[in-house]
């Protein structure tokens, strides 16, 4: 399933009050946790620890 990096900004800024992200070339960061909050390549949320990249990226989750 594709998420947007507007849909994931939206909806991490629902769940944590959150609203400064930063862009990379990779997907978002979110300015206060830290983390991607979405990575671009695999497009997978913050709960997939099925890649090795998503389970670096959202490690500290």
């Amino acid at each position: 399933m594709h998420v947007s990096r507007e849909e994931s900004r939206r909806k991490h800024t629902e769940e944590t009050g959150h609203a400064d992200y930063v862009e990379t070339m990779y997907g978002i960061v979110c300015s206060a946790c830290h983390n991607y909050i979405v990575i671009d390549f695999t497009n997978c949320q913050p709960t997939c620890r099925e890649h090795e990249a998503c389970r670096q990226a959202y490690a500290s989750d």
